[in-house]
């Protein structure tokens, strides 16, 4: 029987609310909210390929930051169909014990996001 893939997902609650604020608000800011959201971004990215097992350095390789809604919303992981495997990595087997990545990177970043929206903020005021 086939094993359905599933994804771990994090919704930022109040998302919506935050994007109607940033609209009214001056295009500096929006802009510094969408510099620290790139930032977070890139950085769980390091993040999950300085973590993620190296044996052929595919997942290193193929670990991707995209970002929707305006640049303030981004999205870590893997986008290629062959990276199936990682999810294997991530959970663990049988044979294979559990190194989590994605979700260890999102919690470190988690608490950087706040500090890096204040700064970007302070530097385009």
């Amino acid at each position: 029987m086939a094993r359905r893939r599933r994804r771990t997902r994090v919704q930022v609650v109040g998302l919506d609310r935050l994007e109607r604020r940033l609209a009214d608000l001056p295009d500096e800011l929006k802009q510094a909210a969408q510099a620290a959201v790139k930032a977070s971004g890139r950085a769980m990215k390091e993040d999950v390929q300085r973590h993620v097992r190296r044996d052929t350095g595919n997942l290193y390789g193929s670990v991707e930051d995209t970002y929707e809604r305006d640049g303030l919303q981004t999205s870590v992981g893997w986008r290629d169909q062959d990276d199936l495997y990682a999810l294997f990595h991530e959970r663990g087997t049988r044979r294979i014990p559990a190194n989590p990545t994605l979700i260890p990177a999102l919690e470190r970043e988690g608490r950087e996001l706040a500090a890096r929206l204040r700064t970007e903020v302070r530097r385009r005021l």
